[in-house]
């Protein structure tokens, strides 16, 4: 019996020691440094928190799988670009040079993305998001890939849906004052011209500003059947639709593709009631990993997950999978090759990419009905 004790006694602590060094082992792993270039303060800093969020859930999805790479868990290494180009690229510097990060995901903003794809430029795999200027990606480089459609794709989808749905004669346009707005401008009242919608006009606005009554008189006075709200962060969007209502305005307000979000709803308040928007996110899809993504949002932060979420969400899972495929999180030309090299299930739904690394996926008409969000069925 002493013998039996003894063996069983062993066999135990030679399988605990087995165990506890296995768990320190796993510890023993370096994360994948995930570099995330976010506007966390400035006008753009609720659209920030958001997309933050949203790649925090995805990577917690990840980590609690197991990780990649055969238990290497992923870090979130965040940097402020305060919206601005400048802060961009010293944001890029930083996690290159000081941080030694793996891989990064930037880019919510256009002007943003433009010089920070000059910083990073055959260095390191960097996702773009939210940007939606087609240089980003024609001028790109070998590393780059951009998950939102261009303006130019976003504007020959969506204005076949106003042309064809919405029955104007005319629109005018309020458009932020930067290379995206004015390209934006001018792809619509190209396209919608085509149709027969006339463009009556189109006041410019800045990043910074707060009062757009001005503006919104002026356009009113045009008397457009629809007025298009070109709005590139939450905060000020929302003030933009509520100071249409304000001016007496009562015809149609369409946003600009990409920007709808619960809290947009929220503080727009009835001003956004029944207005269509363009996006890459259905919140009432049944896609099971978003399914997944958006329970785990909703258990780990109070905000309701949105578009600008998805967006960071997915750039998580993708680089996951392709940093598990090539099998090393700086194998850059492999970690490319495998982003490219075949279609790819997220949470948003099946996409590939072409090859200068723009996104190819389905977008979704929305509208905000009731208060909430919800897809236009054909």
């Amino acid at each position: 019996m002493l013998t039996r004790r003894f063996i069983l006694a062993a066999t135990g602590a030679a399988l605990m020691a087995g165990s506890l060094a296995a768990g320190v082992h796993a510890q023993d792993k370096p994360p994948v440094r995930i570099g995330a270039i976010l506007p966390l303060s400035g006008a753009g800093a609720f659209d920030g928190q958001l997309a933050a969020e949203g790649m925090e859930a995805m990577a917690a999805l990840i980590n609690d799988k197991g990780g990649i790479l055969g238990g290497r868990k992923i870090e979130l290494v965040k940097y402020d670009d305060k919206g601005t180009p400048e802060e961009g690229v010293s944001a890029a510097k930083r996690a290159i040079e000081q941080d030694n990060v793996d891989v990064l995901v930037g880019g919510w903003f256009s002007a943003v993305a433009l010089s920070l794809k000059e910083e990073t430029r055959d260095k390191i795999i960097t996702v773009m998001t939210s940007s939606q200027h087609p240089k980003v990606t024609e001028e790109g480089h070998k590393y780059l890939f951009r998950l939102n459609a261009t303006s130019t794709m976003n504007s020959q989808t969506y204005s076949k849906f106003i042309c064809d749905k919405m029955g104007l004669k005319s629109v005018a346009f309020i458009t932020i004052n930067d290379d995206y707005g004015r390209l934006e401008a001018q792809n619509y009242e190209k396209l919608l011209g085509e149709c027969g919608i006339k463009t009556l006009g189109n006041e410019y606005y800045n990043r910074n500003d707060t009062d757009f009554t001005t503006a919104l008189t002026k356009l009113r006075a045009l008397k457009p059947d629809a007025i298009y709200v070109s709005a590139i962060n939450t905060s000020q969007g929302a003030t933009i639709y509520r100071q249409i209502r304000q001016t007496g305005y009562k015809g149609t307000i369409i946003a600009s593709a990409g920007n709808m979000n619960p809290k947009l709803v929220e503080l727009s308040g009835p001003a956004l009631e029944g207005v269509y928007s363009a996006s890459l996110y259905a919140p009432d899809s049944d896609n099971p990993t978003l399914k997944a993504w958006v329970a785990k949002y909703k258990s780990m932060f109070k905000n309701e997950p949105a578009f600008i979420g998805s967006l960071g969400a997915q750039a998580v899972e993708l680089l996951a999978g392709a940093i598990d495929e090539a099998g090393d999180p700086r194998a850059y030309d492999k970690i490319a090759a495998a982003l490219k090299g075949h279609p790819w299930d997220t949470l948003l739904g099946t996409m590939k990419f072409d090859e200068k690394g723009q996104a190819l996926q389905n977008t979704y008409l929305v509208q905000v009905v009731d208060g909430k969000i919800t897809s236009v069925k054909n």
